[in-house]
């Protein structure tokens, strides 16, 4: 398994690659791609039609690339879902500050308002379903890095390191 930096796209990498190194990794892109029909329409447990509109978004920018399937229907909704909570808990928060006062029996003391940490639970949450469902340029190319590098072993042991 590769560990280091986050992977580029082909067309955006500007060192010096050979051509093997390129077509390893128009390959390695290639290797990622399901199929789609499933994402047609929106998952029906969704909870609001924020999140209907963040799935139809994203279907619509993810099949331009052609790498979202069927596989990401579950991870993409449990993101559209958090990003619709996200955007509830934002919108909360426009109204109040970050600091409340809180009476105990010593006196007033400020605290931080929990809508903060509800609103940072939300963003954590959408980040690991974005990492899921392969919303991030790094972790689609890090699925097509593995799939491509089974596929090279399965030409070395039937071909021999040519």
């Amino acid at each position: 398994m590769r560990v280091g930096r986050p992977r580029k796209p082909l067309e955006m990498q500007r060192g010096n690659l050979t051509v093997i190194s390129m077509e390893r990794r128009k390959n390695e892109e290639k290797k990622v791609k399901t199929g789609s029909s499933q994402l047609s329409r929106p998952s029906d447990w969704l909870i609001d039609e924020v999140a209907v509109k963040e799935w139809k978004r994203i279907v619509k920018e993810l099949k331009k690339i052609n790498l979202i399937g069927n596989l990401d229907r579950n991870n993409l909704g449990g993101y559209c879902n958090a990003f619709a909570n996200y955007v509830k808990a934002t919108n909360i928060l426009r109204d109040q500050t970050f600091y409340i006062d809180r009476e105990t029996r010593n006196g007033v003391i400020v605290v931080k308002n929990p809508m903060v940490d509800i609103q940072k639970g939300y963003a954590e949450e959408m980040r690991r379903f974005a990492s899921l469902c392969g919303l991030t340029i790094d972790a689609r190319l890090k699925a097509a890095a593995i799939k491509t590098d089974k596929t090279q072993e399965d030409i070395t042991k039937k071909f021999g390191n040519i």
